[in-house]
């Protein structure tokens, strides 16, 4: 169930972010390209940390 929280906030926080950088940057791919890769490398980062975490601590 926490594995699953964590997924939920990522997609989540991640939609949001793609929604409102389509908005803003419109015809700008190169730089929401960066951001999409950014924040997709951080909510892997932060999936695997709280799987090694629940792990550890179960």
């Amino acid at each position: 169930m926490f594995i699953l929280r964590l997924l939920l906030i990522a997609l989540v926080v991640g939609y949001l972010v793609w929604t409102i950088n389509n908005k803003l940057l419109g015809k700008n791919l190169k730089l929401a390209r960066v951001i999409a890769a950014t924040l997709v490398i951080t909510s892997l980062v932060y999936l695997v940390l709280g799987i090694l975490s629940y792990l550890i601590e179960s």
